[in-house]
């Protein structure tokens, strides 16, 4: 798998670095550790801040790529400083590297320029052609909770019949998981307002109310299909389980996320219209945004946008 990490040397980027260290990476790992240099109009002919600037920058990736180095003795590991937009030239090398996987913290920086809240993280999710991990630490109370007790992870993974998560599920099966990871799969279907859908003065109320049922039944078969390809692909029988959920699934996943808790969310980028709209962009850029940990949203090829322009 080839992992294209971006830092920026702001507090998430050195936390993102922690959980890189802290991954299990097989051999045939790559990592390509980037970082972006870009100035404004104004002090590009400020050749002395700019050449402290790519000092600082080319030496911050060497450490970081040190650290990499001495936790993942039998990968690839390599760096490069570019020079241009963050976000823009981060698809860049995506794209022509190519990756598989984008990991960036939740937070980012360009040059002399902070970024809003999420502004980076947030236009590489909406424009990556590969999937994208958002890092987080998680709360100090989740990590407290957790520490001394098993190795492995709690992975909550929401899914619908799209084509998008049957995908998920292939990206899920490529990485490497620690011994005594949890996979918690969970279905969400939007809620119908019962006092609508039963009113006798309601002509579709029948054929909804028998489809609702349906629905709900349908869901339970093919999430337990998904569970059980989990469980015998690790050849654990209890590494997985499934739920179906009413609710808003924006709600449900934070709620699940926050009070498992999870080390990670994985989803699909898009879904279904109609009764089963769950994972289009809102649900996934939603989650991403206000999840307690971390976040990794996957695309089909099929599916990919085209590349963001200027």
């Amino acid at each position: 798998m080839k992992i294209l990490f971006a830092v920026d040397g702001s507090r998430c980027s050195e936390e993102a670095i922690a959980s890189v260290v802290k991954m299990k990476c097989p051999m045939g790992t790559e990592f390509m550790v980037v970082t972006a240099v870009d100035f404004y109009a104004a002090f590009s002919a400020d050749v002395d801040a700019r050449g402290k600037e790519i000092h600082a920058a080319n030496q911050f990736i060497e450490e970081t790529l040190q650290k990499l180095k001495a936790a993942h003795p039998s990968v690839s590991v390599e760096g490069r400083v570019l020079d241009g937009h963050i976000v823009q030239e981060i698809l860049r090398v995506a794209e022509e590297w190519p990756a598989d996987l984008i990991m960036l913290g939740s937070h980012g920086r360009s040059g002399l320029t902070e970024f809003f809240l999420g502004s980076v993280s947030r236009s590489v999710l909406s424009n990556a052609d590969c999937a994208v991990r958002i890092v987080r630490p998680g709360d100090a109370e989740k990590a407290g909770s957790k520490a001394g007790s098993k190795e492995g992870m709690n992975v909550l993974i929401g899914l619908d019949q799209s084509e998008h998560c049957k995908h998920l599920i292939d990206h899920v099966l490529r990485l490497p998981w620690s011994v005594g990871t949890k996979f918690r799969l969970v279905n969400v279907i939007p809620e119908v307002n019962k006092n609508v859908l039963f009113d006798p003065d309601v002509e579709f109320a029948k054929n909804a109310a028998t489809e609702y049922d349906s629905l709900i039944d349908s869901h339970s078969h093919w999430m337990k299909e998904t569970a059980d390809r989990l469980n015998d692909t690790f050849e654990q029988k209890d590494i997985a389980e499934f739920e179906v959920l009413l609710g808003d699934p924006r709600k449900v996943l934070l709620e699940i996320a926050r009070s498992w808790p999870a080390d990670i969310v994985m989803l699909g980028s898009h879904g279904k219209r109609g009764m089963e709209r769950l994972f289009l962009g809102s649900v996934s850029e939603a989650v991403a945004t206000h999840a307690p940990c971390t976040v990794e949203v996957t695309r089909v090829p099929a599916f990919r946008k085209a590349k963001v322009t200027a």
